[in-house]
């Protein structure tokens, strides 16, 4: 029996500034490139070298400070006033982001994770894909006694509790089957930073935590470990924590 694949999964202690993560997982976007790409040929008569073999996929789980970032359908066209709006006197930060979706909060005690990994080897589609992120986050919240789901709208919702609430945002960006980016899971987020913008464009919807929900006292770093776990054993792999050293330590 062929030994189990792995998901490597790499959590970033403390509040993250969110250009860290971002920069981590571009470095791996790159490696996974070019593993897909061979060097030219200079020469019929010369075989070229053969790619690099691709990372494994890796998870990265981290939170940051308070941020907000929009999806790549809304890069340019948020007016200043709107950014201002959003950053909060310099309370928040702002980030345009190449994932899908629209505005989005980020911040202490959500549990921000970006799965990258190559959809083709994995058997995925884009719209499969997004739905594994969907019930790896569902069978996490099922784990603490939540019972979440999936609607027409983007992300995961409550179903107990405060009732038609988003828990968890998903958006994903792909290059030439690679993801990046994933799911921002509300455990003891303050949900007050929710108010200053719409989520997914629908008026009237709210946010939720697990909190919110009776779940006290949870950290991001446990809820971050259980999330790895579902998602390796959705990968039918089991789980390798590694450091940040390591990560950076590859080579293309």
């Amino acid at each position: 029996m062929p030994p189990p694949s792995q998901l490597r999964h790499l959590h970033l202690p403390g509040l993250t500034p969110y250009t860290h993560p971002v920069n981590i997982q571009t470095h791996l976007l790159s490696l996974h490139l070019s593993s897909l790409t061979s060097s030219q040929n200079p020469s019929p008569s010369i075989s070229p070298p053969p790619p690099p073999p691709p990372p494994p996929p890796t998870l990265l789980t981290f939170q940051t400070p308070p941020t907000y970032t929009c999806g790549r359908r809304e890069i340019a066209r948020l007016t200043p006033s709107q950014i201002t709006h959003l950053r909060a006197n310099n309370a928040a930060s702002f980030h345009e982001s190449l994932r899908g979706g629209q505005t989005t909060f980020h911040g202490p005690g959500q549990l921000t994770a970006f799965l990258i990994l190559n959809l083709k080897t994995h058997g995925f589609t884009s719209r499969s894909y997004v739905q594994f992120l969907e019930t790896s986050v569902i069978a996490v919240l099922a784990r603490y006694g939540i019972v979440g789901t999936r609607t027409e709208n983007p992300g995961v919702w409550t179903t107990t509790g405060h009732e038609g609430r988003k828990i968890a945002s998903v958006g994903v960006h792909l290059r030439r089957y690679i993801t990046g980016f994933g799911v921002g899971v509300n455990v003891g987020t303050e949900l007050g930073w929710f108010e200053r913008i719409v989520m997914c464009g629908l008026p009237g919807k709210r946010a939720t935590s697990f909190e919110e929900e009776g779940v006290k006292g949870k950290s991001v770093d446990e809820v971050g470990r259980v999330f790895a776990g579902v998602v390796a054993e959705g990968l039918e792999g089991e789980v390798r924590t590694v450091t940040e050293e390591e990560v950076w330590g590859e080579k293309g």
